[in-house]
């Protein structure tokens, strides 16, 4: 087969010449559309997400709550970073929503970050066609780069296909908000790499990059990078700037490091790190209730307390506030929990987040990776190819760095989709081919074949997202809710749960906090008990403060069974002490 190189594809296209024509209307056309085609994709995920909360949203709404209606210090803590808690206390402060409703309001908080996330896409995504537009311009040798329509529909349905992913855009998760902070700094890089690193431009980097690590504790280190970036970009005198930039960083970022050094009583920037490493690759630790089983692990200096031994019930009553205290400040209860490095437990981790990546991202993405590579080869020379690549290193640097501390630890689609179009980014532009009439067509053509796998690869995410939601079109969780206030629970009562509590998503729309529970692998053990030890479990959790166990399922529940089903979710509670009627019709 004959290689075609630069040479031989100009001169086979040579006598054509190329028309230009006018494309102003029509990337407005296609601007248009993405940013109402993402509009019309992020209300679709909202409003089937609308009775839905995560573990991780029951805590960030107990702080946005203790920050809304009682702020108190165990609102910091150095887990959980604070500004999505402060976004969820600004929408439900402003909303207003009754109970049944809260979740649903949180979704429309959700959408809003969302305009914010796609204005913050948009800064960036053209700030970076700007550049390349005019590189292409500005060289020796013509050249045809993406037609600006393209690099438009190519954004827009990379953006698509990160919504598309419920985990990002409708889970009550602060990482939209960080993509949505992650866009406006590499908006910002791309203006300081153009020479246009000015004294306030450097100034809204920190800005920016002081807000990401208040969104979510990784973006301390990816900061020294950004800035370590930034340096090198800026041109001869003006790298006096980035002190600016740190200062900005630090009148964001220091006041919280103070509150949270302040509460735990040593300096310290957030132990979601170190706990999440130990969890997910040494393994010395379970997420709930660690007693410091396996030495390696360290010894816990506030552990939960069991109060039964077979089958084994913890209390968590106090000291930490919370709907499931245990998961609302981590970094308490696993205070003395120590991380190490293990070659194995590391390996492990990087191949299990390598199958994670290579499905959630290289499968959706495989079409728009095969035409970038085909549109490469076409280019005629790979090294060519290579050098416009690292280029643009103050774009793929960052999204390389933050993807490798992920591969560290787990990865996640929700984690890395803002840092994974950041490299397309780099990626798309560094694509050129030979100035002509087949290149041109060839770009247009490719372009539309590459749209339209990432939005069918995005479709196949929206049909699944519909039929799961018509499995569970109901508000379930206001149902558990409404049944337990119809047994006498009221506002600010304290209840057990048989099974593990971290998923009871009822308590925080019952306002009810749970103050002690049986672990699901001990469920079995409870039923299999004798009654006598029921009685004894039972005693106690009324002693640590409960009114009420709550279940998700119970073997044999029929007429004179002292569990109550509560509405037609398969929930059962069974009232510890009397607290008012049992009517529920």
């Amino acid at each position: 087969m004959t290689t075609l190189t630069t040479e031989s594809w100009r001169a086979e296209t040579a006598a054509v010449v190329r028309p230009r024509p006018n494309l102003n209307l029509s990337i407005a056309r296609v601007r248009l559309l993405g940013w109402s085609a993402s509009i019309c994709v992020a209300l679709f995920m909202h409003w089937t997400g609308r009775y839905g909360m995560t573990v991780d949203g029951m805590s960030y709404l107990d702080i946005a709550d203790g920050y809304l209606h009682h702020f108190s210090w165990s609102a910091v803590n150095g887990y959980w970073s604070p500004v999505y808690s402060w976004a969820l206390a600004l929408g439900l402060g402003i909303l207003k929503p009754a109970a049944s409703w809260e979740f649903a309001a949180v979704q429309v908080v959700n959408f809003a970050i969302l305009l914010g996330t796609l204005c913050a896409f948009d800064f960036f995504w053209f700030a970076q066609w700007r550049q390349v537009r005019e590189e292409s311009e500005s060289s020796e040798l013509s050249s045809v780069t993406w037609p600006a329509w393209a690099w438009a529909a190519l954004g827009y349905s990379l953006f698509i296909w990160m919504i598309a992913n419920g985990t990002v855009v409708s889970e009550v998760t602060p990482d939209l908000l960080l993509a949505g902070v992650l866009f406006a700094a590499m908006g910002l890089m791309v203006r300081i790499r153009s020479g246009q690193g000015r004294t306030g431009t450097i100034f809204c980097l920190g800005l920016a990059l002081g807000a990401g690590y208040l969104t979510k504790g990784v973006m301390l280190p990816l900061a020294i990078i950004f800035f370590g970036v930034a340096f090198f970009a800026l041109v001869g005198k003006n790298k006096g700037r980035i002190l600016v930039g740190l200062a900005a960083f630090m009148l964001v970022a220091g006041p919280y490091i103070a509150a949270i050094s302040h509460v735990k009583g040593h300096l310290t920037f957030g132990d979601s790190g170190k706990i999440n490493y130990a969890w997910g690759l040494n393994r010395t630790a379970p997420f709930f209730n660690w007693q410091g089983e396996d030495p390696a692990g360290g010894t816990p200096q506030h552990p939960t307390r069991k109060i039964f031994q077979t089958p084994a019930v913890y209390e968590f009553a106090t000291p930490v506030a919370g709907t499931y205290p245990p998961h609302y400040d981590p970094s308490y209860w696993n205070a003395g929990l120590s991380a190490h490095f293990n070659l194995r437990d590391q390996l492990r981790a990087v191949v299990t987040g390598s199958y994670v990546a290579y499905e959630t991202v290289l499968l959706p993405h495989s079409g728009l990776i095969a035409i970038a590579l085909l549109l490469l080869v076409g280019a005629g020379r790979w090294s060519e190819a290579t050098t416009r690549f690292f280029r643009y290193w103050h774009l793929w640097i960052p999204a390389v760095a933050a993807l490798g501390m992920y591969a560290l630890v787990t990865v996640e689609a929700r984690y890395v989709a803002g840092f994974v179009i950041v490299l397309w980014a780099a990626i798309l532009s560094a694509i050129r081919l030979p100035d002509s009439l087949l290149s041109d067509r060839l770009c247009k053509a490719a372009a539309l074949i590459a749209v339209a796998m990432l939005l069918g690869a995005a479709s196949e995410k929206l049909a699944l997202r519909m039929y799961e939601w018509k499995q569970r079109s109901t508000n379930s969780w206001w149902m558990v809710a409404d049944d337990l206030h119809h047994l006498g629970l009221d506002a600010g009562d304290k209840v057990a749960t048989l099974g593990s509590g971290y998923n009871a998503y009822w308590a925080p729309l019952a306002r009810l906090k749970i103050v002690a529970e049986i672990q699901s692998n001990d469920a079995t053990s409870f039923w299999a008990s004798s009654e006598h030890t029921k009685s004894e479990i039972f005693a106690a959790c009324e002693r640590a403060g409960a009114k009420a166990m709550v279940t998700r399922e119970v073997p044999s529940a029929g007429p004179g069974s002292s569990w109550v089903k509560l509405g037609g979710t398969g929930y059962y509670a069974h009232v510890l002490e009397p607290t008012g009627t049992r009517n529920l019709n």
